[in-house]
């Protein structure tokens, strides 16, 4: 072999090999990381709706995976052996603990296993770091809505700390426009990582958050995460149930069942 062809050689070698390399714990993606999986996801989502012969919609709803893998996969595998009619499962934020792209990864290769499509929404944890770059091409825009049985499911970034309080986030604007459906929508549900009474939510866009998901009675919930513990406010007498599921770490979820534009059941499932 000659000089020249074994320089070449090992150049193709060692350039090939760069691109399964990380060069920072930080980085936010390599050539085998999963894009775009809530796209996916709404899409299969979007096949199931298409093909159902009722209108109840059964979801489970949980969030702070956090470091917490096996306690994501008893839960993947209690979903899959104890509810046989549900659509769908919402991962409600801190997929990450240190806004790594790797954990990210991690978590996603164990919601593989779900026979059911699993929808994400941002939290506060996947904002360190570099993880807005690795969540974004993992998984997708922060705001996003969809409709599945003529239920509307509105997920948006609201972690205001991790904008310094900002007045931004979450985004009422984008909020109220998201609020207006036509008669198509039965139910509204809304879908958000920091319930709006704590300390992480931007103080000054409590009252019109809350008051905006007041305004419209198709609104049936506002459903978050983050505090580590089951909780339920109403910040408006008879208005919209605040709820907060616990996390994974503590091997509890949120069931809901949806139909006729009502809430017929929320309960927390302990395993």
């Amino acid at each position: 072999m000659t000089k020249h062809l074994t320089i070449l050689l090992f150049t193709v070698i060692f350039f090939s090999s760069c691109l399964d390399l990380e060069y920072s714990p930080n980085q936010a993606f390599d050539r085998n990381s999963p894009t775009d999986l809530n796209a996916i996801n709404l899409a299969k989502l979007a096949k199931l709706d298409a093909n159902s012969n009722n209108d109840t919609v059964r979801f489970i709803l949980t969030g702070d995976t956090q470091r917490s893998y096996d306690q994501a996969r008893d839960l993947i595998r209690i979903a899959n052996r104890d509810y046989p009619e549900l659509d769908f499962v919402l991962l409600n934020g801190d997929i990450s603990d240190f806004g790594l792209r790797q954990e990210m990864e991690w978590v996603t290769k164990i919601y593989e296993d779900l026979r059911v499509p699993y929808i994400t929404v941002i939290g506060n944890h996947d904002l360190v770091a570099n993880s807005l770059n690795a969540y974004r091409h993992m998984f997708g825009e922060l705001n996003f809505s969809f409709v599945y049985k003529n239920v509307k499911f509105i997920c948006q970034d609201d972690n205001g700390r991790e904008y310094h309080f900002n007045g931004e986030v979450p985004d009422l604007d984008w909020l109220a426009k998201e609020l207006q459906t036509d008669n198509s929508v039965s139910a509204i549900v809304n879908i958000a990582h920091i319930p709006p009474s704590s300390g992480d939510f931007d103080r000054n866009l409590q009252q019109p958050y809350e008051n905006l998901l007041n305004s419209n009675p198709k609104v049936v919930a506002s459903l978050h995460s983050h505090e580590n513990r089951q909780n339920v406010e109403y910040p408006t007498p008879n208005g919209v149930p605040f709820i907060t599921s616990n996390a994974v770490t503590n091997r509890e979820f949120l069931y809901v069942e949806i139909a006729k534009g009502k809430m017929l059941k929320y309960e927390t499932i302990i395993y």
